[in-house]
């Protein structure tokens, strides 16, 4: 819906249009009025227009004037000048600052109507798809750091996709990585920030330990880093192996070796350029994208044991790991079950039902059979979810509802003896019961807006029911109401105002001896005349008409 603003120091030219063009068919159209350009330039800073028609010759404040506060407020709405002189210094001066058109007054409403659906279906036009992808693209570019950052972040939490995909985001994004090839990561950590508080110098420095490593590295490996927590980044690094599969292994090989001892002059570099302690753990081997996620957890955990807690580190993981765990069957592997938590999280802190069910019946059948995992793990897996279970209930104030159904009390209390398939089906039993309290939280949330909707409207009949007020009123989008009411009523809000106008009208006309025009200002419609218009359009008879019949039939 477009919004039309008409501006004129004689209030019967603007009642008239305002009357004219809220009756038009065929138009998406919220129309205003504005008696000068005072007043305008009011209207103007509280709402965006699109269309602004124009009296070119106003007191105090003329239409050229007022076009230039249009322009600095909302720079793509479009000047329509109305005027009763034909003056050639007039048009050439308006032409001149960006008017879209300049209609003389005597021209007739049907000229100004035409002129307004011309400018409305250039609008439309200018709003189409090209443009929008257009501006996106420009958007893209300011956003990419953050787009890379949140796609490799996703790779880390185990989103691998194919390697297809994979390669086709890496160019869109301009990662310099290949998606076929296995990846190596290093975890780096600033052990001793040496009395830096400030977040934005922290940051600074982090940056600065990206490109020395980056200057150490390249061009003998490909690199790709971020800072996943404020004191920590890990680096994604391929070989750019090719050949066969002996010089593949040989140029992997010789890879590790370089980025393992050239980590020592990283940290060196960064202790005399920056003044700071760093340590870092780096991977055994190039492993495939669907390993990332289970050396990263490996290489953070690390960090945090025995020699890696201490400064200035560096620490490898160790291949004994690698090797017990290519003589298990695959169903006997380890999983890394950190980022399979952070992903049930996201998807039951954001509403997606399905993806969080099929990852949570993924993370209960590893845990399947007391052949395949010690308690120890299954109590890991337990307590973490029963966690993002309690963060979710506390956060969302779900308590009450979700203890009408489940036993919250066996969150805090896994007994090993508790089979893990009863496990299971209590935490699909209490999956359920958090998206279902949501989901009927969210309906009774949407079912309260509408009604205090209907009572602001019953409240506030004689005044301001835009959309945009209603909007400032609710602290939400006007469209979003306006959707959100058709949604759940099935009814238009508009066709509702007009609805209690009606209603509200017939009683004063029935009940009491008020004035036309007093009946008028009660329900909102300042103007008499299109009062009359708009009475009679929907009931068929005038208000005088009507009240009269109501008599005769008392």
């Amino acid at each position: 819906m477009y919004k039309l603003l008409i501006v004129d120091n004689e209030e019967i030219i603007v009642d008239g249009l305002v009357e004219f063009f809220t009756e038009m068919d065929g138009l998406d159209l919220e129309v205003f009025g504005a008696h000068s350009g005072m007043e305008a330039i009011r209207l103007l800073e509280q709402t965006k227009f699109d269309v602004v028609l124009s009296d070119i010759r106003m007191p105090r404040m003329s239409g050229l004037e007022l076009q230039e506060e249009v322009r600095k407020r909302w720079p793509r709405c479009k000047i329509i000048f109305l005027s009763g002189y034909d003056e050639f210094v007039y048009v050439r001066q308006a032409v001149q600052n960006g008017a879209s058109n300049y209609i003389l007054k005597t021209e007739g409403y049907e000229v100004i109507a035409e002129t307004v659906e011309k400018v409305l279906a250039e609008l439309e036009e200018t709003d189409r798809l090209d443009h929008l992808l257009s501006s996106a693209r420009k958007q893209l570019q300011a956003s990419l750091p953050l787009l890379q950052r949140e796609f490799m972040h996703g790779l880390l939490m185990g989103d691998a996709g194919s390697a297809r995909v994979r390669d086709e985001q890496f160019g869109e994004l301009g990662i310099g990585l290949t998606g076929g090839e296995p990846a190596l990561l290093v975890v780096g950590r600033v052990d001793d920030w040496r009395g830096i508080f400030a977040p934005y110098d922290r940051n600074l420095l982090i940056f600065a330990i990206q490109n020395i490593a980056k200057e150490f590295f390249a061009p003998a490996v490909s690199l790709y880093s971020f800072s996943y927590e404020p004191s920590r980044v890990v680096m994604f690094i391929q070989s750019g192996a090719g050949g066969g599969q002996q010089d593949e292994e040989e140029k992997r090989a010789h890879a590790l070796r370089f980025v393992q001892q050239t980590l020592a002059d990283v940290q060196r570099a960064v202790r005399e350029l920056l003044k700071i302690a760093v340590s870092f753990s780096v991977g055994h081997a190039f492993v495939p994208w669907n390993r990332i996620p289970e050396q990263f957890e490996s290489l953070k955990l690390l960090l945090n044991l025995g020699l890696g807690a201490g400064n200035e580190s560096i620490v490898l993981e160790s291949r004994s790991r690698e090797r017990a765990e290519e003589e298990l069957p695959p169903e006997l592997q380890p999983q890394s079950f950190a980022a399979a938590v952070r992903k049930l999280q996201h998807h039951l802190e954001n509403g997606e039902r399905a993806d969080f069910f099929e990852l949570l019946e993924e993370l209960m059948r590893s845990g399947d059979g007391p052949a395949l995992r010690p308690e120890s793990v299954r109590l890991e897996i337990s307590l973490s979810l029963a966690a993002i279970f309690l963060s979710a209930i506390n956060r969302f104030e779900l308590h009450m509802e979700i203890s009408r159904s489940v036993d919250l009390s066996l969150l805090s209390r896994f007994e090993p003896v508790l089979p893990w398939k009863e496990r299971t089906a209590y935490f699909g039993r209490l999956a359920e019961a958090v998206f279902d309290a949501r989901s009927s939280r969210r309906t009774d949330q949407e079912e309260s807006i509408v009604t205090q909707i209907e009572l602001y409207i019953a409240a506030h009949l004689a005044g301001d029911l835009s959309l945009t007020r209603l909007g400032e009123v609710f602290g939400h989008h006007p469209y979003y109401l306006s959707r959100l009411y058709k949604q759940i009523t099935d009814r238009v809000l508009s066709d509702y105002i007009t609805e209690v106008r009606l209603k509200k009208a017939k009683e004063l006309l029935e009940e009491s001896d008020c004035r036309i025009q007093d009946v008028s200002k009660e329900i909102g419609i300042l103007s008499e005349t299109y009062f009359y218009r708009f009475f009679k359009k929907h009931l068929g008879v005038t208000p005088q008409e009507y009240r009269d019949a109501a008599k005769r039939f008392k």
